[in-house]
């Protein structure tokens, strides 16, 4: 295993990707693309009509919050021009999701993520989706860019399951990474597999989980329309 020398909160500080309470995170090198600026950037939103009375996600809606999103982010006039900051049709993209039961990153963002990308240029078979096997996945393997999107959700042994979370898939036996309340997780993001290649995180905030009773804990009653 590689050595684990990076904590949280220096990965946090180093202002590399941090899963800030928010719903979309974009590391920004200069080395990427037109983009200049040193910090990331961190944009909320919420909308109620996202999620109907039954629980289900408006698609519509969805796509105009992530539109609206990358607009701010990139201080673009459109969602296709802020995509293409960030994409390039020569890219191999792997797009990191939580596939979880209880609460998975949905498939309708998915498939929005991946639209926007073959948008950009990308041909279908140079974009993946997963989450677990993504180590033995050949899009994977020989990604470019990466998209890494998850729900919120309370974790049993780190506290919390955000995105700095979301790449421990990407170690060969992700239980060695459970001690000191996965304070190494952090180091998981300096791997040759993932390291420099993430352009884009987009934390699902439509229904967080805030309370959990062991490792896979869940009820329905722990959960509550947020709309981001």
């Amino acid at each position: 295993m590689s050595p684990k020398n990076l904590t949280r909160r220096e990965f946090i500080k180093t202002g590399s990707l941090a899963a800030a309470a928010g719903t979309f995170l974009l590391n920004n090198p200069k080395s990427l693309f037109a983009l200049q600026d040193e910090k990331s950037r961190v944009v909320l939103i919420r909308n109620k009509n996202v999620l109907g009375e039954d629980g289900k996600i408006n698609t519509e809606v969805l796509q105009q919050m992530l539109d609206e999103s990358m607009k701010v982010i990139f201080n673009t006039r459109d969602a296709a021009t802020a995509w293409k900051k960030i994409i390039k049709p020569d890219d191999v993209v792997g797009i990191k999701t939580n596939v979880w039961n209880y609460l998975r990153t949905p498939p309708e963002l998915e498939n929005i993520i991946k639209k926007s990308v073959m948008d950009c240029g990308v041909a279908e078979e140079k974009i993946g989706i997963k989450d677990r096997g993504v180590l033995k996945d050949p899009i994977f393997q020989n990604a470019t860019a990466l998209i890494n999107s998850r729900p919120m959700r309370t974790h049993y042994w780190s506290g919390v399951g955000s995105l700095v979370k979301n790449y421990i898939m990407f170690v060969e036996k992700p239980s060695d990474w459970h001690g000191d309340s996965c304070a190494d997780l952090a180091a998981i993001w300096k791997l040759p597999v993932v390291a420099n290649k993430t352009r884009l995180n987009v934390l699902v905030m439509l229904t967080p989980q805030f309370h959990n009773v062991g490792p896979h804990g869940f009820s329905p009653e722990y959960v509550w329309k947020y709309y981001g």
